[in-house]
């Protein structure tokens, strides 16, 4: 009898948080549909299999129209996993090519309103913002307003927004509240360099002296979010 008990409670409680649960993405959609008419998926995403859920995903631009791919830049414009991912995806294509135009639109009040919103009915507490899973800046405007709204985030939450960019041409030095990872040498304002190798580089390169191998998996790592290792480079195997 006392197992039955404690496991109709057990039960219960699962009944309950799933009615939370839902009750939280009913709340999320009808802001979202606000902020953001006509769009029924999720405009951003909480982690993915090698980012924790604790970090919110905001893509700025796709990856068709990611501007290194046109300046000649993007030294992995052969194996972009973003760009495979919209090839395979149609639906993730779609999805981004209407978040970068609405981003593009959109006051920074309600981009920051919307964002908020996903923090706040996040699953998990929110620790940092990830730009740009796929795509880079467009302009030197794009990189002050983010600063912005980067600031808001950490002063309001306590929670870092960092990136990585192949814009050599324009300057990141104006944005000391987004932690940058230059994908090339020499880009202003990159706390890290952070470039991707063939696997024999990766495999044969030793740790130490001012590089760091990035195991692959966000959720063990944080240095990329980080201002730790200040102006080293971190190097990843091509994927």
């Amino acid at each position: 009898m006392q197992y039955f008990f404690c496991h109709v409670k057990a039960n219960l409680k699962i009944l309950t948080y799933e009615k939370k649960e839902n009750d939280m993405k009913k709340e999320l959609q009808k802001i979202q549909q606000y902020y953001m008419p006509g769009f029924p998926g999720q405009a951003f995403a909480w982690g993915n299999a090698k980012i924790p859920m604790s970090t919110l995903i905001v893509n700025i631009t796709s990856a068709l129209h990611c501007p290194c791919k046109r300046l000649g830049t993007c030294r992995v414009i052969n194996c972009c996993y973003a760009s495979k991912c919209e090839r395979i995806y149609p639906y993730y294509l779609r999805k981004n090519l209407f978040i970068e135009e609405w981003l593009y639109q959109t006051r920074t009040h309600d981009i920051i309103a919307l964002m908020s919103a996903y923090i706040r009915y996040a699953p998990v507490k929110i620790t940092c913002i990830r730009l740009n899973e796929a795509g880079d800046f467009i302009n030197q405007n794009q990189i002050v307003q983010w600063n912005k709204i980067a600031k808001y985030f950490w002063e309001t939450y306590g929670i870092t927004t960092y990136t990585y960019t192949a814009r050599t041409d324009l300057d990141f030095t104006v944005a000391p509240y987004i932690i940058l990872n230059g994908s090339v040498p020499g880009i202003a304002g990159a706390i890290h360099n952070y470039i991707c190798v063939s696997k024999d580089v990766y495999n044969s390169t030793p740790s130490g002296n001012g590089v760091y191998k990035c195991p692959g998996d966000c959720k063990i790592c944080h240095l990329c979010s980080s201002t730790k290792f200040r102006g080293g480079t971190i190097i990843v195997p091509k994927h």
